[in-house]
């Protein structure tokens, strides 16, 4: 009979570890590049780790020997998660000019979002429909027909989307110390269940809230969190 044993979280992740398990994606994945979403299929960090540590994914992709993806073909849903990656570094709603690339915070320039959606402001509108209700304008037909079952539990693991909406909902503003962004850049948040979900606890908006690293590791060594 297999030895009981404990999982210990990953902490302290080095550069190296980082940029070998960029490339052990995209050799699974047989490409030279890699989309953010792709990485979060297949890769065992968080997008939001890389884009603390190298500033944006392409930066990352560089360091590991990629190329960029192809931005002619840029899905709806990237964009979406640009904006919502962005917002919760910045700590509060961005301003068209915070999409300069030199700055180091976004994947792609305010030109891009203004080339598809007509202005910045419209792609707010839309990031706003979208994370309000899980599906892009235009992409809506393709979910038509699909039906959800309430039967199983809800996946451990929040998806940028939901955790979107916690971090912004609580205005990216840590929920037991006030940490923040805004205040100070180096503020690492996390979407954390109240009720932890190994004792029974699901992944729904309700059931989450913005801690900030500190206070998350805190929480975790009182309890088992999440």
């Amino acid at each position: 009979m297999a030895q009981f044993q404990v999982k210990l979280r990953k902490r302290n992740i080095t550069e190296d570890e980082l940029i070998n398990d960029l490339r052990r994606c995209a050799t699974e994945l047989a490409k030279n590049s890699l989309t953010s979403i792709e990485y979060a299929t297949k890769g065992n960090f968080g997008v939001n780790t890389f884009l603390r540590r190298f500033k944006s994914w392409n930066l990352a992709l560089e360091k590991a020997g990629l190329n960029a993806p192809n931005r002619q073909n840029v899905s709806e849903i990237e964009l979406f998660e640009n904006i919502a990656n962005v917002w919760v570094s910045l700590g509060h709603q961005p301003y068209g000019r915070e999409l300069d690339k030199s700055l180091g915070l976004s994947e792609f320039s305010v030109g891009t979002y203004e080339n598809r959606f007509g202005s910045w402001n419209k792609a707010l509108m839309a990031f706003q429909e979208f994370i309000n209700s899980g599906i892009s304008p235009s992409i809506k037909t393709s979910f038509s027909n699909v039906s959800i079952s309430n039967t199983k539990r809800t996946p451990r693991k929040v998806n940028w989307r939901l955790r979107a909406q916690v971090l912004i909902r609580d205005n990216c503003i840590c929920q037991m110390c006030g940490a923040s962004p805004s205040k100070n850049p180096n503020v690492q948040l996390h979407a954390d269940h109240i009720k932890p979900w190994s004792r029974g606890g699901e992944t729904v908006i309700e059931n989450l809230r913005t801690l900030c690293l500190k206070c998350n590791i805190g929480k975790s060594d009182l309890h088992e969190g999440d």
